[in-house]
């Protein structure tokens, strides 16, 4: 997956590059929320998929589904003169350079059954967050490949639906383990952990371990886990039990390039979706995905129409779009 780095200090050069971004012609935007990002763009073009994630620390992270919609996006840097490339990065290419292949695809090499975990709904106002973890085997990966199973991000809720139940007729239902955790829950869970110095990153990494136990319980011979790299990696590991410790976890960036962790990511997405339609029903008004301001518009509907309390039941509260309602 193409990819570059850039470093941008300056708010003024963030704005500019962000307004540049949303210019781009025959490209359309969805702003999203994710954790230590001034701003996260998804963008769609006829060719293919884009992103943009500028961190607060200064990193603006690119990538898009081909090398021509990644210079579309490394030329807008032109508007922002003193864009810098990380130390050790000559061009915008670094990133996805054929030097070390393994580590910018993400692809491990693996043999034998291990367990692939993933989330859903981590950038979502609305709804659960989702953590799948799926057990796969030579025999199952050999099948989930033929069926077409990869990144759920690169497919529609349709295809993810018609994905899902196929899926578990390849591996068995005991071979997939999933941790969902409800707004209300989720928030106590959170201020918990906020209270105690800690972030979504550990609340996340408990979610992980968790899948990676139930499977290890069913599963006890299979030995290694890959998930994708997320703040300290030693979150997850702090969070496995006594069967976890034994285990060799393999975090990386864009994990879901392997076929076990990809296969976590639709039976998340699946399930998250799931979990947004019952509280959509639950609650009588249609409940958006992500994080902008068709959701704040909703959100404000709600309150309106069910009471403030109603939103703890339904979202994310530590979203910053609680405090712009």
């Amino acid at each position: 997956m193409p990819a570059a780095k850039y470093t941008l200090k300056q708010p003024s050069q963030k704005k500019q590059f962000k307004d540049a971004l949303q210019k781009l012609p025959a490209t359309s935007w969805l702003e999203k929320t994710e954790q230590y990002c001034d701003y996260r763009l998804d963008g769609t073009a006829a060719t293919g998929w884009l992103r943009a994630k500028q961190f607060s620390n200064g990193t603006l992270y690119l990538e898009a589904s081909s090398d021509s919609l990644l210079d579309h996006m490394t030329g807008l840097l032109g508007e922002a003169p003193s864009a810098k490339t990380p130390t050790g990065a000559s061009t915008p290419r670094a990133a996805s350079s054929g030097k070390s292949p393994a580590k910018s695809s993400g692809i491990i090499d693996i043999q034998g059954c291990y367990i692939g975990t993933d989330e859903s709904g981590k950038g979502d106002y609305f709804g659960p967050l989702v953590i799948a973890g799926v057990m796969v085997t030579d025999e199952t990966i050999a099948e989930l490949k033929q069926l077409g199973v990869m990144d759920s991000k690169k497919l529609t809720d349709a295809m993810i639906g018609s994905l899902y139940r196929d899926l578990l007729d390849i591996v068995g239902d005991d071979a997939v383990a999933v941790v969902e955790i409800g707004p209300a829950k989720y928030n106590a869970l959170y201020d918990r952990l906020k209270s105690g110095g800690k972030n979504l990153n550990h609340l996340l990494a408990w979610g992980h371990a968790v899948a990676i136990e139930k499977l290890l319980e069913r599963y006890p011979d299979c030995n290694q886990a890959i998930a994708d790299k997320f703040g300290d990696e030693r979150y997850i590991l702090s969070q496995l039990k006594e069967k976890g410790k034994g285990i060799t976890l393999h975090q990386t960036p864009r994990a879901e390039a392997n076929v076990g962790v990809a296969a976590a990511s639709i039976v998340a997405r699946y399930r998250f979706t799931q979990g947004m339609r019952n509280l959509s029903e639950q609650f009588g008004i249609q409940l958006p995905f992500g994080a902008n301001p068709i959701v704040k518009q909703r959100a404000r509907a709600l309150v309106a129409q069910s009471g403030k309390d109603a939103l703890g039941q339904v979202a994310k509260l530590h979203f910053k779009t609680t405090a712009e309602l």
